[in-house]
C-alpha cells in the first residue's frame, strides 16, 4: 500500500513537472508578460502637432534643415528610438524621384512627436541627419543629439562625440527601414 502511494505522487508530481515546463504553460495559464511597447504615430516637422493626439513624447529643438525632405526610424524594444532624416539625394539613390534643390544645410527649428502602444518607462531619441554619397551606394550620417526620457519626464539632451557623430550606412539597409516602418515626409506647413 506504502508503494502504491509513493508512485502515486511521483506520478502527480512528474506531471507537474512536464506541465510547468511543456510548451503549452502559457496557454494554460497564459502569458504574463505584457508586449513590448511599439511606435503607433510619429510626426516630424516644424510645427507643433495637433495637440488632441495627446502625444506621450515630444522634442522641440533644432533638429532639422531645409535639406531634409523624409524620415525613416527605428525603435528597439529597450527604449531607444532613432530617426534617420533624408534629404532629396538619398531619396534618389533609394529609387523615389526627387528634385534635389540646392539648400544651406544649417539647422532649423522642428518637433519631433511620438506616441507608442504602452509608454515605454525609458526613452532615448537619437536623430541622424543624412547626406547621400555621390555614388549612391552609401548614405553618410550625421548625429544631431540625443534626448533622454525618464516616466514620461524629459531629463536631459546629450551631444554627440565630437569623434563619433558620424556614421556610414549601406543603402540597402536605409532601404530596409524604409520597407519596415514606411518612410514619412517632413511636414513643412
Amino acid at each position: 500500500m506504502r508503494n502504491k502511494v509513493v508512485i502515486g505522487l511521483l506520478v502527480i508530481f512528474a506531471v507537474m513537472v512536464i506541465l510547468g515546463v511543456g510548451p503549452w504553460w502559457d496557454n494554460i495559464i497564459g502569458d504574463v508578460s505584457p508586449p513590448p511597447p511599439n511606435v503607433s504615430a510619429i510626426y516630424l516637422g516644424v510645427k507643433n502637432p495637433d495637440v488632441q493626439k495627446g502625444w506621450q513624447f515630444v522634442v522641440e529643438d533644432s533638429i532639422l534643415t531645409d535639406c531634409m525632405v523624409a524620415y525613416v526610424y527605428s525603435f528597439d524594444h529597450l527604449g531607444k528610438l532613432t530617426v534617420y532624416e533624408l534629404d532629396g539625394g538619398t531619396l534618389n539613390s533609394l529609387g523615389l524621384d526627387f528634385e534635389v534643390q540646392n539648400c544651406t544645410n544649417v539647422r532649423r527649428y522642428g518637433v519631433l512627436a511620438v506616441n507608442f502602444t504602452e509608454r515605454p518607462d525609458v526613452l532615448s531619441i537619437e536623430i541622424w541627419v543624412s547626406k547621400s554619397s555621390t555614388e549612391g551606394n552609401d548614405v553618410y550620417f550625421q548625429q544631431l543629439g540625443n534626448w533622454r526620457f525618464v516616466n514620461g519626464s524629459y531629463i536631459g539632451f546629450t551631444a554627440p562625440p565630437m569623434n563619433d557623430d558620424y556614421a556610414l550606412m549601406d543603402i540597402e539597409k536605409v532601404r530596409e527601414l524604409m520597407n519596415a516602418t514606411g518612410i514619412r515626409y517632413i511636414n513643412r506647413r
